[in-house]
């Protein structure tokens, strides 16, 4: 009997020690690696990837910029220029073999655009399941 109970715990302490990383978990570590690895990154001439964080509560994958220069200016961020951002990111996104495994989870990607004189959000870009699929 004693036997048996060691057994059993010798198993479910194994069990436990297995855990296995969630795929939630997994997408944020990845994007922490990133952004460690990478970070921040010139995407251009006025344009720096700051950070990519996963929030799993969210579900959401966010890209975090910085805008500066000639871009850094408030009133540039209209209507038109939102919407063509909008349609060059979602393509961005639908052609992206890499984002594969977040597209397969239903993950919502969000583009966060900050001033680099202000720290002010000059634009932001959510894109959903439904958006990209």
């Amino acid at each position: 009997m004693n036997r048996y109970i060691i057994i059993l715990s010798i198993l479910l302490l194994g069990l436990t020690a297995c855990k296995r990383q969630t795929m939630e978990e997994r997408i944020q570590a990845e994007a922490q690696l990133f952004t460690q690895k990478n970070c921040p990154k010139q995407v251009d001439k006025f344009t720096v990837l700051d950070s990519c964080v996963f929030s799993i509560p969210k579900r959401t994958y966010y890209y975090n910029y910085t805008v500066k220069g000639d871009l850094d200016v408030d009133s540039l961020y209209t209507k038109d220029l939102h919407d063509a951002f909008r349609e060059d990111l979602l393509s961005g996104i639908k052609g992206s073999i890499a984002l594969k495994v977040c597209k397969d989870a239903g993950v919502t990607f969000c583009y966060r655009y900050y001033s680099d004189r202000s720290g002010k959000l000059l634009m932001l870009q959510k894109f959903t399941k439904k958006d990209y699929k």
